[in-house]
């Protein structure tokens, strides 16, 4: 007969059912009555589960395609997984080197060769532009010389010898014709005199962080010793369009260029890519040039889509760089969230 009451110390066989009911989902009731339950209705110990960890996000890896070195944005899928974004292929270019950036914060899109030194051309007139935007007064007392009307290769806005320029006159005849003639009157009107003003362009490339860069002469025609790079052409004409002086003649298609007092004519804008596609992106702006050794050179800025797409080409065959920097222009602004940044400009200072 069973004691109703628990006993201190539980016999062996008592002790070895309790351990069996507590394995089988049977749980005591009383010294000697036993009782199984439903597994469901037992007492469980509350045990804390970490959600499940989110799949790291891939390790950033730059891609080359067509040539074109990008890096694509980290996505999270419907299930949380971690994958690059998609982003289209980039156009094949024929040219030595470029360069696509985000020209608003700086952003580095894709490369191939963009800090090589190359021969530039006439694209290193923006920073001639910005240096004489400094250095050279509004009305300086200047006059043209023969060696300035007549430069080594004539692309030429027509200059007058003996003749004063204002300082904006000689800008637009450089920029828009991309007279060299005028690009020499510029350094010819330093204080100081030419060599000066070409001393002063590099100082003002080192300021602005363009490393890549040697000036030589101030129109960019071949010279030994003279090069520059996709990478700082861009940052050349952001700094062109940061100055008030410059930026207001990259929106101009002529202009009536002539002397102080004197008769003018009318010299127009000859960067094909901008003449092209002002009318579609209001606001495209940039520089084009061409000597033998550098073949067709090209720095433009282009809105799109809420974006300032700048692109730089070097060593373009003829009639590819325009159509390269289009599309370009037209791949950044179509991947343009999909995009990580491969390197930055230096900032506008």
């Amino acid at each position: 007969m069973l004691m109703s009451h628990r006993p201190r110390h539980l016999p062996a066989a008592l002790a070895a059912a309790l351990l069996l009911a507590s394995v089988s989902g049977s749980v005591p009731v009383s010294a000697g009555v036993v009782r199984t339950v439903a597994p469901s209705h037992r007492a469980q110990a509350s045990v804390a589960v970490p959600p499940a960890a989110a799949a790291p996000a891939p390790t950033p890896s730059i891609r080359v395609v067509n040539r074109t070195a990008f890096l694509p944005a980290t996505v999270r899928t419907a299930t949380g997984a971690a994958a690059y974004a998609p982003v289209t292929a980039p156009p094949r270019l024929r040219a030595r080197a470029w360069a696509v950036a985000d020209m608003e914060t700086g952003r580095i899109l894709g490369t191939h060769r963009h800090r090589d030194r190359l021969p530039q051309a006439s694209t290193i007139k923006l920073l001639t532009a910005v240096t004489a935007a400094e250095t050279v007064a509004a009305h300086p007392i200047h006059r043209v010389t023969w060696a300035e009307k007549r430069p080594q290769y004539c692309s030429c806005a027509g200059l007058q010898v003996g003749r004063r320029y204002t300082r904006t006159t000689l800008l637009a005849g450089m920029l828009l014709p991309s007279g060299n003639d005028a690009a020499e009157a510029l350094a010819g009107s330093h204080p100081r005199g030419r060599s000066a003003f070409v001393a002063e362009m590099n100082a003002e490339a080192g300021r602005l962080g363009a490393s890549d860069t040697h000036v030589v002469t101030p129109s960019g025609l071949t010279a030994a010793g003279a090069y520059s790079s996709a990478r700082d052409l861009l940052v050349f004409l952001r700094a062109a369009q940061r100055s008030p002086v410059v930026e207001p003649i990259l929106n101009l298609a002529s202009y009536r260029f002539g002397p102080v007092g004197g008769r003018t004519h009318r010299v127009y804008r000859s960067t094909d890519y901008v003449n092209k596609y002002y009318r579609f992106h209001p606001g495209t702006q940039g520089k084009g040039g061409y000597t033998t050794p550098a073949k067709n050179t090209l720095v433009v800025v282009t809105p799109i889509k809420g974006h300032r797409i700048g692109v730089a080409t070097l060593g373009a065959p003829s009639g590819y760089s325009t159509k390269g920097a289009r599309a370009l222009s037209l791949w950044a602004a179509r991947n343009f969230p999909s995009l990580r940044a491969v390197g930055m400009l230096p900032p506008v200072k």
